[in-house]
């Protein structure tokens, strides 16, 4: 049994055992270790949780916004032992010392990990010894491997090399030792090739032998390692298609109270992909980096815009990406779409000079392209007018004038300056990182985003991060579909625009 002994927060004075079920930790209702006072509001709503696997606990982070740290370091997935401190959020989280019923399983050949030092104060680490680590480890490899001078050195320096670079690593896991240990057994192998002159038969006498010992050893340990990543691989694929199928429940459901529980799964499902992934690019970063490029085109390019706004969310809904990629159809048929390209490049160069002159990404200036089609003398009926389609009160309110007999609107410089005046002033309310609600407010205006943030507010934890985000407003249908249809069509003409060549818009 695994005990948390909570020290601080909401739930201060109360221990809580648990057996080798899985515990999820966090403030929801469905979380087995649940934080739902004001004092634990970094807790996020699928936070962490607890599994037990090959005999041990392990911690995981399920994508929480503020961390969750073991003994005061962060972590994504970290086995547990009694003594242990965990802290559910930074600054200023839940923490809980670690109880755990009987002795802590042996680690894999006679590791040193660091432990706690007797009558000091709890989380604090003995200094990892990494001599004596590699003296334990070269003596599990070269039991029974006795004879073979070469193959003994062999075994010293692998280990040697391993317990140096766990140092470097604070004395945990540096995730190198597979590949030392494989380096070490193509030497041995090698070395024994090179040795023998009749048939590989013969390598089992005398110094053959023992070196066949080590090669099993090491061969046993990279075994070990591919079929972790084969489950890691499997475990993310998995996790995936709960993602996909539950996006695609969202999408028709329009019960408030259902969205918000499929919201919270879908937060735990993604964090426990993220965990999966961070494990698997711990293992094999090739594998991995090859996971998180799937998809097509299109999911690069969106990742990518994303990505510069550091707003990357791991699930983009289906539908989201269905608008956008029919606003790029429609752009890239529609017949004036060359004539509106020519009008692109001849103002381009307008709006940049003000954008650049602020900081502001060039992907917000394709608002344009959606308002008028880059057209300085376009005007709607609602009134609207210029490159930007500002009102009159609008344009007013950002120094612009217009009156009986001047509208400085179809000026194209001066109501770029006021276009990036008022983008930038929104982006420093909402945060570089959620540009998309800024795209939101210029279709919506910016109080009407306002009362939307407002409400979600008023939820247990609505002032998180997370909550606070287009995606989070998009899943839950918050934004007026107008609003919903109006951030991926400005999405698919910077797409377009920043590709001009492969839509068939260039020269």
């Amino acid at each position: 049994m695994i005990r948390f002994k909570i020290v601080s927060g909401s739930r201060s004075g109360t221990t809580l055992g648990f057996g080798r079920e899985p515990v999820r930790v966090g403030r929801s209702a469905s979380a087995e270790l649940r934080f739902a006072g004001a004092e634990d509001a970094v807790v996020s709503t699928h936070h962490a949780q607890v599994v037990f696997e090959r005999g041990r606990w392990f911690l995981v982070d399920t994508g929480s916004t503020n961390g969750t740290l073991l003994n005061g370091r962060k972590i994504a997935k970290q086995a547990l032992k009694a003594g242990d401190r965990v802290c559910f959020g930074f600054p200023g989280g839940p923490e809980a010392d670690i109880e755990i019923d009987g002795e802590e399983p042996a680690s894999l050949a006679g590791a040193t990990v660091p432990r706690t030092v007797a009558g000091s104060p709890k989380g604090t680490l003995a200094a990892y010894d990494a001599e004596q680590d590699a003296q334990r480890m070269a003596q599990a490899l070269k039991a029974g491997a006795r004879g073979d001078a070469s193959t003994l050195r062999v075994a010293d320096e692998a280990a040697r090399k391993v317990a140096e670079r766990r140092a470097k690593a604070g004395g945990r896991s540096s995730g190198d030792t597979v590949i030392i240990l494989a380096q070490a057994m193509n030497r041995v192998t090698e070395t024994v090739r090179s040795r023998t002159t009749s048939k590989w038969v013969r390598v089992l006498a005398g110094a053959g032998a023992a070196a066949l010992l080590v090669i099993g050893a090491l061969g046993a340990v990279v075994l070990h390692q591919q079929r972790e990543i084969e489950r890691l691989v499997s475990a993310k694929t998995g996790i995936d298609r709960q993602i996909a199928s539950l996006q695609e429940r969202m999408r028709s459901e329009t019960d408030t109270v259902l969205l918000a529980a499929m919201e919270d799964n879908l937060a735990a499902l993604a964090g426990s992909a993220q965990t999966a992934l961070a494990e698997l690019q711990r293992r094999d970063e090739a594998r991995a980096a090859q996971l998180a490029a799937g998809g097509d085109e299109l999911d690069r390019e969106i990742r990518k815009i994303l990505a510069k706004f550091n707003a990357s969310t791991y699930a983009i809904p289906p539908i989201f990406r269905e608008r956008l990629q029919f606003h790029i159809d429609e752009l890239t048929a529609a017949g004036n779409r060359k004539s509106m390209f020519a009008r692109k490049q001849r103002y381009w160069p307008v709006i940049m000079k003000e954008f650049t002159a602020l900081g502001l990404p060039e992907e917000m200036a394709y608002i344009a392209w959606v308002e008028s089609g880059f057209d300085p003398s376009a005007q709607s009926p609602a009134g609207a007018a210029g490159l930007w389609q500002m009102t009159t009160t609008t344009a007013q309110s950002l120094g612009l004038t217009v009156n009986a007999s001047v509208d400085e609107r179809l000026d194209p410089e001066r109501q770029s300056k006021a276009a990036a005046t008022y983008l930038a002033r929104l982006l420093s309310e909402f945060g570089e990182d959620s540009f998309m609600l800024v795209l939101a407010s210029y279709n919506r205006g910016e109080n009407g985003v306002r009362r939307v943030l407002g409400q979600v507010a008023r939820d247990p934890g609505g002032f998180r991060k997370d909550k606070r985000d287009f995606w989070h407003l998009y899943r839950l249908k918050l934004l007026p579909d107008e609003t919903r249809e109006y951030v991926p069509r400005v999405l698919a003409a910077a797409i377009v625009g920043s590709n001009a060549q492969r839509y068939g818009l260039g020269n």
